[in-house]
């Protein structure tokens, strides 16, 4: 799965500490492998571990020391698929990323659509992104809202476990490295002009659903469809 992929790490004082949700979502963005691909199959993962096996870790000043070390290797395009609630500090770094033109895609979360807005995803420029069941309909508990920007498949997925075997995946964690992985397709350094462009022409793209225009539910519309793998295409199992 991952014995092609480069991937650039930090964290955890450089000592790997394996996670089945990071695992999970690294897949569905450099995996590859005969009846497997993420949506930018063979890129170069920069992966940041802000949990190191401690699940009440991640504070948003380790999230924002991370993002600072992806602004220095120059990563366009960033992936962000935890939630929590607003914090200043990790406002202004991604107000910082904004500026300097990388993207930062977040999942939105799947508190429900009553549910007060989470963050990063609900940050102004943060591109939100829900997700949607094979046969198109949001998941019941996906945020909704004005920070949706994107719908992506999150449902019914195949990705990587740690073993070399597959799980079956669901939720705005995994619907969000789908788009990630799309943007960066054309999207090679930060630039403010080249991350407009790429949001452009991924919404030139997307399928329209619920209300016509963008909407609080799909937002602009479902994007990466063909990216979802079907476990049975690789004989998934739950997790």
């Amino acid at each position: 799965m991952f014995h092609d992929a480069q991937v650039r790490t930090w964290g955890c004082n450089g000592t790997p500490v394996p996670s089945s949700h990071g695992t999970a979502v690294a897949s569905l963005l450099v995996g590859r492998d005969a009846a497997f691909a993420g949506s930018a199959p063979g890129a170069l993962l920069y992966a940041a571990d802000i949990y190191c096996g401690q699940p009440a870790a991640a504070a948003a000043e380790t999230i924002a020391q991370a993002l600072a070390w992806m602004a220095r290797e120059r990563v366009a395009v960033v992936n962000i698929s935890v939630v929590g609630p607003a914090n200043r500090l990790l406002e202004r770094a991604i107000e910082t990323m904004n500026r300097q033109g990388h993207l930062i895609v977040a999942a939105v979360g799947n508190d429900g659509p009553a549910a007060p807005a989470l963050y990063p995803a609900a940050y102004p420029g943060v591109v939100g992104v829900t997700a949607v069941t094979p046969a198109r309909r949001v998941l019941p508990e996906a945020a909704q809202g004005a920070q949706v920007m994107f719908a992506a498949p999150g449902a019914d997925l195949a990705v990587a476990r740690g073993n070399g075997s597959y799980a079956v995946a669901r939720g705005t964690s995994f619907a969000a490295p789908l788009v990630a992985g799309l943007l960066a397709e054309s999207m090679r350094q930060p630039n403010p002009a080249a991350a407009q462009a790429a949001l452009r022409q991924l919404s030139d793209g997307a399928i329209d659903l619920g209300a016509p225009g963008r909407d609080p539910v799909f937002g602009i519309g479902l994007v990466g469809e063909h990216t979802r793998v079907a476990p049975d295409r690789v004989h998934a199992t739950s997790p």
